[in-house]
């Protein structure tokens, strides 16, 4: 018998927090990979418990917030307690407690989790590709076109404008507003020259959102091109200078994230020579 406990969110800062950074670094070490996608883990740090249940047991937890017409769930059991029904026991927990439909995430498309989603109703719904490319001697020479500039704080509405449009039908991204925004900005990692943006005057074109990770690892975190300015050539131009903003950071290795179904954009990316190395899934119970 597993004992699953729902987490009071005015009793999450301290031991239960405690216990799931130690659940996230488990599976962090066992997998290569992070069991909470960036958008959890922002609102742990921002807002806690604020509009989101946590549920812990030994050897495992289950975080449901509230998302875009569905629950966003991520669940995630340590090493030492997988294969034996620690992670039913939380997905039935959550499954009873959630009248509405879900939606969750397998970070790196684990065997276990989708033989347990898809025996409690939830069936595969989206996949979003990982690609990466080592950098290269030349990337930090690309020529970079001379509309194309770091941010700055008067870019703000612009930006989220571009945002909003380029990824109208991404139900993370798109979301994104001026507090979220400013989340993102808090982080450690932010630097405002990573944060390259296309302009045309007063107007902006797109923007390439860099990020360095440790261990001299680069994200192309956000490429977003206005529709406007698409098939323009700005897109690839963003590429390059982000690329070659990443090559000067030091950065050895870049990776990305993409959807499964965006050719154009894996199309792109390909052509500059990224290549895919493993996928996320999310799947939904209606």
């Amino acid at each position: 018998m597993v004992d699953v406990r729902r987490v009071p969110p005015d009793q999450y800062a301290g031991a239960p927090a405690a216990a799931l950074a130690e659940l996230l670094a488990a599976c962090r070490a066992a997998d290569g990979r992070d069991p909470l996608d960036e958008a959890a883990r922002l609102h742990l740090h921002n807002h806690g418990l604020a509009g989101a249940d946590l549920w812990l047991a030994e050897g495992g937890f289950a975080l449901a917030r509230a998302g875009l017409g569905a629950s966003a769930l991520d669940l995630a059991v340590s090493p030492a307690h997988r294969r034996t029904g620690v992670g039913r026991a939380l997905l039935e927990t959550v499954v009873e407690s959630t009248s509405g439909a879900i939606d969750a995430w397998s970070h790196g498309d684990h065997p276990g989790a989708d033989a347990l989603a898809r025996t409690h109703g939830f069936g595969r719904s989206r996949e979003l590709l990982v690609m990466t490319r080592p950098t290269t001697s030349t990337d930090t020479h690309m020529d970079v076109d001379p509309r194309i500039r770091g941010y700055l704080p008067t870019d703000e509405a612009e930006l989220l404008r571009v945002n909003a449009s380029a990824f109208i039908a991404h139900p993370e991204q798109g979301a994104m507003d001026a507090d979220n925004l400013a989340e993102r900005m808090a982080e450690p990692w932010f630097d405002p020259d990573g944060l390259l943006v296309a302009t045309d005057r007063s107007r902006l074109l797109g923007f390439h959102w860099t990020k360095v990770h440790r261990g001299a690892q680069g994200e192309i975190y956000v490429l977003a091109v206005a529709p406007e300015a698409q098939g323009s050539g700005i897109g690839r131009a963003l590429t390059r200078a982000g690329l070659a903003h990443l090559a000067r950071r030091g950065c050895t290795a870049v990776h990305l994230y993409v959807e499964g179904t965006n050719a154009p954009a894996i199309a792109l990316y390909r052509a500059f020579g990224f290549a895919p190395d493993h996928t996320h899934v999310q799947y939904h119970r209606a």
